[in-house]
């Protein structure tokens, strides 16, 4: 039976690793006391504005997972512990680096600190009998539910496939392998173009457009896909190219330019990934005034956390 709470994933496990697990735990809510704890890719997950960390624990090490960026900017400090993309693997005979663990919790806090939450129960009481309809669906299926990016998403086998929610305008039932589904009615959409790469939604403008048995149907399909072994592979992701404000600023400035020039390519790219991820002019300007000193003391973004 899966753990439903980070009390019974801990509790599932010897005494000596469940003191390992607690000791992890605590000294999570230490570094983000106001977090969410909740299970999430079934683990147990640290929340606010987004995922600060989850961990698990396997055979021979614990596992714990900040992110990539996380990984990328503590490489450093983790240079003796064996790491992936956004995995940091601990081995069961040594201790875990409290202050490491720390700083990387505050790390994605501030990362995470001008994100907006989504607030998926602001339209609940609107759209309960579309819910309702689709859950009664979802309960006749295979399907698992986990609390992932601030909702429930139903996985099969630990892979996503569905999810819904209710918005101003419509009621959405979203596939996460959609794009592999044959859509026999013609009713799947892309909700970004160009950047959403295997997610569809189904919209509907009224709980009486929705039928039952279309939607199981289509679920049925999303569960075959991931039994296929459908998938789209992640690209890797592409180094930044200096440009817009942060280029034109450097070009004006050639103390601060030449400061930049200095910096290592790791401390660069976090200033070119800190401008580039505003997306209004003026948060552009502002981050740009707040990293100025930062660059001309040779300082990477994230070295404050760095010890």
């Amino acid at each position: 039976m899966k753990p439903n709470s980070v009390d019974e994933y801990i509790a599932q496990f010897d005494t000596a690793a469940q003191k390992l697990l607690e000791k992890l735990r605590q000294r999570i809510r230490k570094a983000a006391p106001e977090a969410t704890e909740t299970m999430s890719y079934q683990m147990p997950t640290f929340r606010q504005k987004g995922n600060l960390i989850h961990f698990a624990l396997s055979k021979n090490h614990l596992g714990v997972y900040p992110g990539p960026e996380a990984i990328e900017a503590f490489q450093e400090q983790l240079h003796e512990f064996k790491t992936s993309k956004g995995t940091i693997q601990f081995p069961l005979d040594k201790e875990i680096p409290d202050e490491i663990i720390e700083a990387i919790v505050y790390f994605n806090l501030e990362r995470f600190k001008d994100k907006s939450s989504p607030d998926w129960k602001r339209y609940n009481q609107q759209w309960k009998e579309a819910a309702e309809i689709v859950q009664q669906v979802i309960n006749e299926l295979p399907l698992t539910k986990e609390f992932k990016w601030g909702g429930d998403i139903y996985t099969y086998q630990g892979k996503n496939v569905v999810g819904y929610g209710g918005f101003k305008n419509h009621f959405a039932i979203l596939f996460y392998n959609g794009v592999f589904l044959e859509d026999k009615y013609n009713v799947l959409i892309t909700a970004s173009e160009g950047k959403t790469k295997a997610l569809r939604q189904w919209r509907f403008s009224s709980s009486d457009e929705i039928e039952p048995d279309k939607i199981k149907t289509y679920i049925q399909e999303a569960i075959q896909t991931v039994i296929d072994g459908k998938e789209i592979k992640p690209e890797k992701s592409q180094t930044p190219v200096l440009a817009g404000i942060l280029k034109k600023t450097l070009t004006q400035d050639k103390q601060l330019s030449e400061a930049f020039k200095k910096l290592t390519p790791g401390k660069q790219k976090e200033y070119i990934l800190y401008v580039d991820e505003a997306k209004q002019e003026k948060t552009k300007l502002s981050r740009i005034d707040k990293i100025k000193s930062l660059i001309l003391e040779g300082k990477g973004l994230h070295d404050k956390y760095k010890k």
